[in-house]
């Protein structure tokens, strides 16, 4: 019988840690070590490396569904207090994740073996032709440029395609995932009816309500700071519902219910009209998929059209903002201006493009008037807004080759999930799939979708859909380095490895 060892760092490897914390710190933001503050830099260190040394012992899945979690609040870090990059607390989850993975920590013994295929190349060399683009163009070295990369593209959500099926290759990991998400759908739907209709003081944390202020109609925009990212995770988290529900009993299952309910109300209030018809692309597309679903979706229609009707007969602020962003002609006439002079730039470089993260700063000169419409939406370096069509702009900045190559990719990721045989318990995570995929692919054609929660989600969902099973006769053993006795009195209180 093969067996596989585990590695448990000792008490040196974590004092080495928190040095080279205390030296990044240093380096990036010296003040907190500064007076009284370093006592308080100090603690709080320690405090994080007993967490991560507890974490090492469960499964990687935990502090990948804390990335995930957290993921909600990048970009706003430093808004919360924290000192900004490297110290991102969803970057370094999603990293410890990784390494306990690789470096094969007590919760990972049991994991299958990563089996990297033809898809995981072609996103491999996806991310190399949008990297070379970027060099070449001279956005690789801007800080915009590189999380463009990492984020928008998509280079660590493909990643979590080839990793996922061996961080959630378990019920016991996907049960964690599953958890997970329910309890964000319940935050993020209750944090966007506390947005739209009070009360401010329980949107938490406070910023999310200072930059709703901003806004000349009031969307739910939540932690993301974006209606659009907004939609998607309400409707991400609503799909997890749904799967609890018919998953778990007794009070969570009622529990799991009104989280389907508030994150159908998340999806309304975030007042885009691009995530109100992904929404419901997606529902009719799980209904084709599953014929036990399809008698369902008339009640599940009229059931959103009572909570919606509810919500606008309710609260006349919400009917007010709603009658306001449905009758704004300004985002038409954006998107309008917007691809009319993507197609003029695309026809200008159609094989390369102009360079990744480059739209912004070269496309003002392929704006034109129109007759009928006044000319908006189009950057300047005082305010550079994204191109709203992920189509259209990756045509633009990587060409049709590259284009192609990035759609090419997507539809081999998720189309080879969805079509793949799954077990019986993975088919509720599948049709789940369908439903956020086909919200996905048709929000792109309305929204720049840049927040890295979308893209992480997503390809986290497809590869544990397209798992392998673990491998039944690989056992996991201690490394040749006795456990402390901490963990061997943990192992004999819990009987765990």
């Amino acid at each position: 019988m093969m067996q596989r060892a585990v590695w448990r760092p000792p008490w040196y490897a974590w004092t080495a840690i928190g040095l080279g914390a205390l030296l990044l710190i240093h380096r990036g933001s010296p003040w907190l070590l500064r007076g009284h503050a370093i006592f308080v830099v100090v603690v709080v260190l320690a405090a994080v490396l007993v967490v991560v040394a507890a974490l090492w012992e469960l499964p990687p899945a935990a502090m990948m569904c804390g990335a995930i979690a957290l993921t909600i609040f990048s970009g706003s870090w430093e808004i919360l207090g924290l000192p900004g990059p490297p110290f991102l607390p969803d970057r370094i989850l999603l990293v410890g994740a990784l390494l306990a993975l690789a470096l094969r920590a007590p919760g990972a013994a049991a994991a299958p073996r990563l089996q990297v295929r033809g898809v995981h190349l072609v996103l491999a060399l996806t991310v190399l032709y949008a990297t070379a683009s970027a060099a070449a163009t001279g956005t690789l070295a801007t800080k915009a440029g590189v999380f463009d990369l990492l984020d928008r593209l998509g280079a660590l959500p493909f990643l979590m395609l080839l990793v996922a099926p061996a961080l959630f290759s378990g019920q016991r990991e996907r049960n964690m995932l599953l958890a997970t998400l329910v309890g964000l759908g319940g935050y993020l739907g209750l944090t966007a009816i506390f947005e739209a209709v009070g009360p401010q003081a329980l949107v938490i944390p406070h910023y999310i309500s200072a930059n709703d202020a901003l806004a000349p109609v009031r969307q739910a925009a939540g932690p993301f700071r974006s209606s659009i990212s907004e939609g998607f995770a309400c409707f991400a988290c609503g799909v997890a519902g749904a799967i609890a529900v018919g998953q778990w009993h007794g009070p969570r299952r009622y529990l799991a219910g009104a989280v389907v309910v508030v994150s159908a109300l998340g999806v309304f209030l975030s007042l885009e009209r691009g995530v109100w018809i992904a929404a419901a692309a997606g529902v009719v597309a799980v209904g084709l998929a599953a014929p036990e679903l399809r008698r369902r979706l008339v009640p599940a229609a009229v059931t959103c059209a009572l909570l919606v009707g509810g919500a606008l007969v309710l609260f006349p602020s919400v009917a007010g903002n709603a009658t306001q962003r449905t009758a704004d002609k300004l985002p038409v006439w954006d998107r309008q201006n917007q691809t009319a002079a993507a197609l003029r730039m695309i026809a200008a470089k159609p094989l390369l493009g102009f360079g990744w993260g480059n739209y912004a700063n070269v496309s003002a000169d392929y704006f034109r008037q129109a007759s009928d419409y006044p000319m908006t939406g189009f950057s300047t370096s005082d305010n550079p807004l994204p191109l709203h069509d992920s189509y259209l702009s990756n045509a633009v900045e990587l060409g049709l080759l590259g284009a192609m190559l990035w759609l090419g990719s997507l539809i081999w990721g998720l189309g080879g999930a969805v079509v793949a045989r799954v077990p019986a318990e993975l088919r509720p995570w599948r049709l789940g799939l369908i439903a956020i995929a086909v919200f996905f692919c048709v929000l792109a054609f309305f929204d720049p979708l840049q927040q890295n929660f979308t893209g992480l989600l997503l390809w986290s969902w497809a590869g544990l859909v397209l798992g392998a099973r673990p491998r039944a006769q690989e056992r996991p053993i201690e490394a040749t380095r006795r456990a402390s006795g901490a963990s061997r009195l943990r192992e004999g209180l819990l009987g765990t490895p």
